[in-house]
C-alpha cells in the first residue's frame, strides 16, 4: 500500500513537471521576450500594438538572414537555409500564438520552432 501511494505521488509530480516544462517551451514568443525583460515596445512600433512585427525589427536584435543561417547550421535540415530563400520571420515564428513549422506544409520534416 505504501509503495502504491509513493508511486502515485511520484506519478503526479512527474505529470505536473512535464506539463510545466511543455508549457514553458510552448510559450509564444511575446511571452518569452517578456520573461527576458523586453516590453511590447521592444518589438512593436505602434501603441497599442496592432501589426505583425516586421522581419527587419527581428533582425535588429537577432541578426540578419546570414547570421540566423549560421546559428542554426547544425540543424538538419537548417530551417533558415532553404530552397524557399529568405522568408519573413513571422512565417514560422508567431508572436502571440504557437509558432509553426512552415516546411511541414509540403515536407515531412519535424522541426521544433521556438
Amino acid at each position: 500500500m505504501k509503495h502504491k501511494l509513493l508511486a502515485s505521488i511520484f506519478a503526479g509530480f512527474l505529470a505536473l513537471f512535464s506539463v510545466s516544462v511543455f508549457a514553458q517551451n510552448a510559450a509564444p514568443l511575446a511571452d518569452r521576450h517578456v520573461q527576458k525583460g523586453q516590453n511590447c515596445a521592444a518589438c512593436h512600433s505602434e501603441n497599442p500594438p496592432a501589426k505583425a512585427v516586421p522581419t527587419e525589427k527581428c533582425q535588429s536584435c537577432h541578426g540578419g538572414f546570414e547570421a540566423m543561417k549560421e546559428k542554426t547550421k547544425d540543424l538538419k535540415p537548417n530551417p533558415h537555409y532553404t530552397h524557399m530563400g529568405d522568408q519573413s520571420c513571422e512565417e514560422c515564428h508567431k508572436g502571440h500564438q504557437p509558432s509553426v513549422n512552415m516546411c511541414s506544409q509540403c515536407h515531412k520534416i519535424e522541426l521544433k520552432v521556438k
